[in-house]
């Protein structure tokens, strides 16, 4: 029997459903591209209409958390189903997506959270952070700086797993190692000079402007993730976004 409640003084019925599909995702009921039961078993599950079970699908579409493919059904966010938070904002001339390979030796710090750290990660002053710089190339050139903040007690060892595969993205090893899935992010743009970290690592000019790319990704229990800064020269490379 369902236990949701209609009426006044509940919350909507859609609303109701919606909770209990994150609920499944979170506990790993279901997997990053696993795909969910038709609109018409979860009406039934829950005994509600297949209006409301499509609205609660429509919420978590809208927020990343499912992806609804035509004709072959709703899929849970994840590696498999390639959601655009997994990749950059950033083309080439052209409009066309870069393809950055991470080179070099992985850089990395322990330390108590800064200011701006813990207000993005909702960290508590003298919580520990995990500080890792990477340099990726794109056609062989070094094109971009990453430098990631994510909290040491929530991913213990993820240096560790990023050296052992540094092919993957972050996103990719914390759905896999941590069941974390990162669905929304919020990004800052920013206009900056080269310092001399960015000149020695990119083989810049001295004082060349850069484009700062300030990022703050959520998990889909809306809990923030990791903050990130991406700096990059604009002469090859722009930053592209599209709001659906």
């Amino acid at each position: 029997m369902s236990e949701l409640h209609p009426g006044l003084g509940f919350r909507p019925l859609y609303l109701q459903v919606k909770e209990r599909l994150i609920q499944r995702v979170l506990s790993g009921y279901w997997k990053p591209g696993e795909a969910l039961p038709s609109e018409v078993k979860l009406a039934s599950e829950y005994e509600v209409s297949q209006g409301t079970v499509r609205k609660a699908l429509e919420e978590m579409t809208a927020e990343h958390m499912v992806v609804r493919h035509q004709g072959k059904g709703t899929f849970v966010s994840g590696r498999a189903t390639e959601s655009p938070v997994h990749f950059f904002s950033i083309v080439n001339p052209d409009n066309l997506p870069v393809v950055a390979e991470v080179v070099g030796p992985l850089e990395w710090s322990e330390g108590p959270a800064n200011e701006h750290e813990r207000n993005s990660l909702d960290l508590e002053e003298g919580s520990e952070v995990y500080r890792i710089t990477r340099i990726r190339e794109v056609e062989g050139k070094p094109a971009f700086i990453e430098k990631i903040s994510l909290s040491k007690a929530r991913f213990p060892n993820l240096p560790d797993l990023l050296r052992g595969d540094q092919r993957m993205t972050t996103y990719l090893i914390l759905e896999r190692d941590y069941g974390v899935l990162v669905v929304r992010a919020e990004e800052w743009l920013e206009a900056v000079k080269a310092d001399a970290d960015d000149e020695a690592k990119l083989n810049i000019v001295p004082g060349m402007p850069l484009l700062c790319i300030t990022r703050v990704s959520y998990s889909v229990d809306g809990h923030p993730v990791e903050t990130r800064r991406i700096r990059f020269a604009t002469d090859s490379l722009h930053y592209h976004n599209v709001r659906n």
